[in-house]
């Protein structure tokens, strides 16, 4: 299976280069290729691009050249920078096993956001990347879902290696804190995040570019060596209890502060062997001299440094100091990568090695894409038995000219061509056309024999066969074609009631849980897709039959390569309500459980409850819904209809179906009243049934 995977930095991070080429080392035995969508400068090469050219000979895909900054409010600029990235994406997808994509970085959140609007029209995996400390991670995460990024997310990079100091006091905070709250709240396994930890190796060689930035002057004059510090430390109340994990460490103090808490700090630096050297800041060398005679008082001598700027200005700096890759040489690159994939846990390394990925994140247009893609692939027969219909010929020669698919439509051939002329449609070689008048008699006996137990005449049998749905069927039964889509005419209960006499039931899997024809939608919504079910064909079904609907709607979802997440609905959620129509649900959930036991399924549960996982986690705090659902069972086809058809016409969007499941062959229906656009998604999904 082909496979993006999306390195997303969280803020304006350092280091994103060095582990963007630390995760392309790691994917390199695949066929990969890089792609940084957007640049942050203006026609400036991005450096992991430069690099993966110069040294390791991997494929790019030129970036974007607009300037991102130039109007980065405006709805259209944005909108066409993104529509080119895309575009972009789609041209090299099927050409490469794996595209892994770098984000841009970005200071503040808004709907302009790149990344969002990007990963909204692709199917990635998503790893997200923080450098240093970053205090809203949570809020940061929580900003992404939000605004509909709901693609995998197979873990979190946090980077300590190379992007900036280490600062004690952070990282001791980060990791007493932080781990415990922030990445169990955003659901994202321990296991699947990663740390690299500081190495003094990669970075000694750059304290005197350091010293040189916060304009470090000395005034004791003793041997010493800057090119051992490990770390800094900001001096504050609880620096007694960082002491014993000191090594090689600088203090950061203010002058004032200094002089202070002087007291306290003679005793630690007695105290402790782990302290290199101490920078005071907001000091001159008016204020030395004051220093100077303090420390005169006390034997131990310790390494002084002092700069005018002030301590917010130097721990910034230091914070934000970037080691330039692109000034090593290839060997030195080798080894900072390498020892970043070495500290890349076991659990995400697999991950990135696997061949296949859990799911497929749709949204509508990359659903589109993605019927069309695989549609392609398969290149499957379809029947459309109302070949005269105007809407019908467009859709057909639509994807004919695609080269999805070849097409058979049933008519007379003068009407179809005649159609076609009126309204500028081109039929190519992919559509044939069967007059059914001229192969009636052929197909009489067959309709005869498999309908002789219903005591038919020979004479009902020539009356039926002269039906368009029912000759379709019955060269669908022949397999002369491999699906057939049609409803603009027909009603729903003729199409359904023809393809149960002549087509029948899959009996190929176990028929406990597969002998119930249902129907599922494809709801299409702004930012994610949604499978509705059963919404036009059983009325009032029992919990078997309500467990046989979930099981269908779950393998189609299996089908497009969707991870199920079902909510079996009900007025009530969890053990709230009582009476036959919760009961039945709640039986139906323990059957789907037994069947499915890996995947997340809850019922009996509100609507609101299975949409909104804050609500979830109010109502149902134990869920087994670990996140919102995808597939939603309704109780009866009441309020399976309602819901369908009051979401689809609120918001305007498109749905796809009914889809018929369950049939041994692929059958679907369309609305009278169905546009262009249904014709073609419904299309496509029949051709992808055609695979089980």
């Amino acid at each position: 299976m082909k496979r993006t995977i999306m390195l997303i930095p969280l803020g304006k991070s350092v280091g994103l280069t060095t582990i963007s080429l630390s995760l392309i080392k790691l994917l390199h035995q695949k066929n990969v290729i890089f792609f940084k969508p957007f640049l942050e400068k203006l026609y400036n090469i991005g450096d992991t691009s430069y690099i993966l050219k110069r040294y390791y000979s991997i494929s790019c895909i030129e970036s974007i050249i607009d300037n991102i900054h130039i109007h980065p409010m405006k709805e259209k600029f944005v909108q066409k920078i993104v529509q080119d990235a895309v575009d972009l994406y789609y041209l090299y997808r099927n050409k490469y096993d794996i595209i892994f994509i770098e984000g841009v970085k970005s200071n503040q959140y808004n709907i302009h956001d790149l990344n969002i609007k990007f990963l909204q029209h692709i199917d990635a995996e998503i790893i997200f990347y923080d450098s240093g400390i970053n205090f809203f991670l949570k809020d940061n995460f929580n900003y992404h879902k939000i605004y509909g990024i709901k693609n995998n997310i197979l873990g979190v990079i946090k980077n300590f290696c190379n992007v900036s100091i280490n600062f004690y006091n952070d990282l001791l905070f980060f990791r007493s804190h932080a781990d415990c709250n922030d990445y169990r709240s955003i659901n994202i396994p321990s296991a699947f995040t990663a740390y690299i930890p500081w190495n003094r190796e990669i970075i000694n060689f750059s304290i005197y570019k350091i010293f040189k930035l916060i304009k470090i002057k000395q005034f004791i004059k003793n041997k010493y060596q800057i090119n051992l510090i490990d770390s800094f430390i900001c001096y504050n109340h609880f620096l007694l209890h960082y002491s014993n994990n000191m090594h090689n460490t600088v203090l950061l103090i203010p002058f004032y502060v200094f002089l202070q808490q002087y007291d306290q700090l003679i005793y630690i630096i007695l105290n402790t062997n782990g302290i290199h050297s101490i920078i005071l800041t907001n000091c001159n060398q008016y204020d030395i001299e004051k220093i100077f005679i303090l420390m005169q008082q006390i034997k131990y001598s310790i390494i002084f440094f002092y700069t005018e700027c002030s301590f917010n200005s130097v721990v910034s700096t230091i914070h934000s100091f970037k080691i330039k890759i692109l000034h090593k040489n290839a060997r030195d690159i080798d080894v900072l990568l390498d020892y970043i994939i070495y500290h890349i846990n076991r659990r995400l390394r697999s991950i990135l090695y696997a061949n296949t990925k859990k799911s497929i994140y749709f949204s509508p247009v990359m659903f589109q894409k993605y019927l069309i893609d695989t549609a392609k692939n398969l290149q499957r027969h379809i029947l459309l038995p109302e070949g005269t219909e105007k809407r019908i010929i467009h859709a057909a020669s639509i994807l004919s000219n695609l080269n999805v698919a070849r097409f058979t439509l049933l008519g007379d051939k003068n009407i179809i061509y005649y159609t076609a002329k009126q309204q500028g449609i081109n039929l190519s070689n992919n559509i044939d056309i069967i007059d059914p008048k001229n192969l009636y008699k052929k197909y009489v006996e067959k309709f005869f024999i498999l309908r002789a137990h219903k005591g038919i005449t020979w004479q009902f049998a020539e009356e039926c066969v002269q039906d368009n749905m029912v000759f379709g069927s019955l060269l669908l039964r022949d397999k002369s074609v491999d699906g057939i889509v049609c409803g603009v005419n027909y009603t729903t209960s003729h199409v359904i009631r023809t393809a149960l006499q002549l087509i029948g039931m899959n009996n190929i899997c176990n028929q406990k849980y597969n002998l119930l024809l249902s129907s599922a939608f494809f709801m299409l919504l702004p930012k994610t897709l949604l499978i509705y079910s059963d919404c036009a064909v059983n009325i009032n079904p029992n919990a078997q039959q309500l467990f046989n609907i979930a099981y269908n709607a779950v393998n189609l979802a299996i089908l497009f390569g969707i991870e199920p997440k079902i909510a079996m609905l009900s007025y009530s959620t969890g053990n709230s309500g009582t009476g036959h129509t919760v009961d039945k649900v709640r039986e139906a959930t323990i059957l789907l459980k037994k069947i499915f036991p890996h995947f997340s399924i809850e019922g009996p549960i509100q609507y609101d409850a299975a949409i909104n996982s804050n609500i979830l986690s109010i109502k149902l705090p134990n869920s087994s819904l670990h996140d919102t659902a995808n597939i939603f069972i309704f109780p009866d086809l009441n309020s399976g209809n309602i819901t369908y058809k009051a979401v689809q016409q609120s918001l305007n969007i498109s749905s796809i179906g009914p889809i018929l499941q369950g049939l041994m062959q692929p059958v679907n229906d369309l609305s009278r009243g169905a546009t262009i656009s249904d014709i073609l998604y419904t299309i496509l999904v029949t051709i992808i049934q055609s695979k089980i």
